[in-house]
C-alpha cells in the first residue's frame, strides 16, 4: 500500500501556517465499526450468511474464510463503501481489520477486489435459495414472544442496469434496462425481511406468492393464534394470489390482504353516487373532501365476488377516485384506507435500502452473483435496522433517520487504533458530539469486561 508523506504547507486563510501530513498509520474515519460488528455478533448475521456461501477452494491455500469474506462484504456496505473496488483501500483500515479478523496488525490485508469478485460470483442458484430461507426464518425468530399481528408489505422496485448483465431487461413501465427485485417489508416495524432479484420484464407480482406462502407458514408455525395481513398496490391484487391467500386462510386461519385496485368503468360507476356527493360539497364548502363506502364486485376472472372500498376524492385537481380490494370484514371503509396509506412507510424502507445502502449497485456480470449482492446489501439493511432501533431510546433525532444520517452522525468517527501483544485500544475523539450515545450503544451491545 503506498503512503503519501509528503507535508503540505497552508499559509490562507488561516492565522499561522498549518502543516498537513499523510503519515498517520493506525487511524481509520470509520470507528463506528465497533458499532456494526458488536451488532453482527448479537444478531448472527455474517455468520448465518457465510454458513451459506460454498467453499471449494483448496484449504491449504485458503487466506480468508467465506465467513471473513461475507464480513467484510456487510460491513463495508454499511459504512458506506458499497463496490468491491472500495476493498483496494479499505482493506488496509484499521478499523475494518479490527471488526473482521479481531486484531489490527495481522501480517495479510482483508481481501482484495479480484478475491472479492471471484468471492460473489462462487454462488449458485440453490446458494441463493438457502440465505432467502435463512433471511425469512431469522426475521420469524427475532419477533417478539408476544406478537399477535404480522403486516407483510409486498413492493417492487426498480434497479436500472448498465452493460450486459444477465436478465437485464427492457421494462416498459420504467422505460429503462433494469432488474426488477420484489421486497417483503415487516409492515410494524420496517424490518427488511426478503429480497428476490428478478429479471428487467418481470411483472412486479412476479414469485410473490411463494414467498408470502412461505412467510406465512414460518409465523404460523411459530405463533399459531397470530393475525397476518398482506399489504400491496394493484398490481399484487392478481386472482392467483387472492386465490392462494383464500387457501391459506383455510388451511391456517387469520390470513388476510388488502390491495389497492386499478380502476375501471364499472368501478367508477359503482362509486359514481359517492363522487357526485364528493364534488357538490367541495363546489360548496370549497373545502377538499373525502367520502368512503363499500360494494361487492368480480371481475371476469375472480370466482366470486370480493368486498371492494371505494373513496371518493374531489379536491382542486378534481376527482381522484380509488379503490382497495380486501378479505377483511370488520373494519370500516375509511379505517381500512387510512391502515392501507400505512404502507407508505415501505416506501420509506425501500428508499433507505436503496440510497442509504446503494442496494441498486447490481453490476456483475452473472444473475446470481447481483442476488447475492443483493442478500449481501440486506445483511447490512439488517445491521443499519438494528442500529437505529438500539439508538432510538436516547436520540429521537436519530431514532427516526434514514441510514444515510446515522451513518454520518454515528459510525462516521475518526478512530486511533492501537495494538500492543495484550490489547488493542481505540481512541475516539473528545469532540465527538454523539460520544455519550456511542458508548452507551457500545455498553448495550454487550457486558463490558474489567480493563
Amino acid at each position: 500500500m503506498t503512503v503519501c508523506t509528503k507535508t503540505l504547507r497552508l499559509a490562507k486563510p488561516y492565522n499561522r501556517a498549518v502543516d498537513v501530513a499523510f503519515d498517520a498509520p493506525h487511524t481509520s474515519s470509520d470507528g463506528g465499526l465497533l458499532l456494526l460488528r458488536a451488532l453482527d455478533e448479537r444478531l448472527g448475521v455474517s455468520d448465518g450468511l457465510g454458513a451459506l456461501v460454498p467453499d471449494t477452494r483448496d484449504a491449504r491455500k485458503v487466506t480468508h474464510a467465506r465467513t471473513e469474506q461475507v464480513r467484510q462484504r456487510v460491513l463495508q456496505i454499511a459504512m458506506g463503501y458499497e463496490d468491491c473496488n472500495d476493498a483496494e483501500h479499505m482493506r488496509h483500515d484499521p478499523m475494518l481489520k479490527l471488526a473482521c479478523l479481531g486484531e489490527v496488525n495481522a501480517g495479510d490485508a482483508l481481501s482484495s477486489q479480484p478475491s472479492l469478485s471471484r468471492f460473489e460470483n462462487s454462488v449458485q442458484a440453490r446458494d441463493i435459495a438457502k440465505m432467502l430461507n435463512w433471511s425469512e426464518q431469522s426475521w420469524v425468530d427475532s419477533l417478539p414472544a408476544h406478537t399477535e399481528l404480522v403486516i407483510l408489505d409486498v413492493d417492487s422496485t426498480d434497479d436500472p442496469t448498465h452493460g450486459h448483465q444477465q436478465l437485464a431487461m427492457f421494462h416498459g413501465y420504467y422505460d429503462q434496462h433494469m432488474y426488477h427485485p420484489l421486497l417483503i417489508i415487516d409492515g410494524l416495524a420496517g424490518q427488511l425481511i426478503s429480497a428476490v432479484l428478478r429479471g428487467g420484464d418481470s411483472h412486479a407480482a412476479a414469485g410473490a406468492i411463494g414467498r408470502i406462502r412461505r412467510l406465512v407458514q414460518l409465523v404460523k408455525a411459530r405463533f399459531p393464534q397470530a393475525r397476518i395481513a398482506v399489504r400491496g398496490d394493484s398490481a399484487f391484487a392478481m386472482p392467483h394470489i387472492t386465490a392462494a391467500l383464500d387457501r391459506l386462510q383455510l388451511e391456517h386461519a387469520g390470513v388476510d390482504f388488502v390491495f389497492g385496485m386499478a380502476r375501471n368503468k364499472v368501478l367508477e360507476r359503482l362509486l359514481a353516487p359517492e363522487m357526485a356527493e364528493a364534488k357538490r360539497l367541495c363546489h360548496e364548502t370549497g373545502l377538499h373532501v373525502r367520502r368512503f363506502t363499500e360494494f361487492q364486485y368480480a371481475a371476469g376472472t375472480w370466482p366470486y365476488e370480493r368486498r371492494i372500498i371505494g373513496k371518493a376524492e374531489y379536491g382542486a385537481k378534481g376527482a381522484n377516485p380509488r379503490f382497495l380490494v380486501t378479505s377483511l370484514t370488520d373494519e370500516t371503509p375509511q379505517e381500512l384506507y387510512d391502515w392501507y396509506c400505512q404502507r407508505g412507510q415501505a416506501e420509506n424502507d425501500i428508499k433507505n435500502f436503496k440510497r442509504g445502502l446503494k442496494a441498486d449497485r447490481l453490476s456483475c456480470h452473472r444473475f446470481f452473483a447481483n442476488f447475492f449482492r443483493l442478500m449481501l446489501h440486506l445483511a447490512a439493511y439488517r445491521l443499519m435496522f438494528e442500529l437505529r432501533r438500539d439508538v432510538a431510546p436516547h436520540s429521537e433525532e436519530l431514532g427516526k433517520a434514514e441510514f444515510a444520517t446515522l451513518r454520518l452522525r454515528i459510525l462516521k468517527v475518526a478512530a486511533l487504533v492501537e495494538q500492543s501483544a495484550r490489547r488493542v485500544v481505540v481512541r475516539l475523539p473528545v469532540s465527538f458530539g454523539f460520544g455519550e450515545v456511542f458508548r452507551r450503544l457500545l455498553l448495550a451491545a454487550g457486558p463490558p469486561e474489567a480493563a
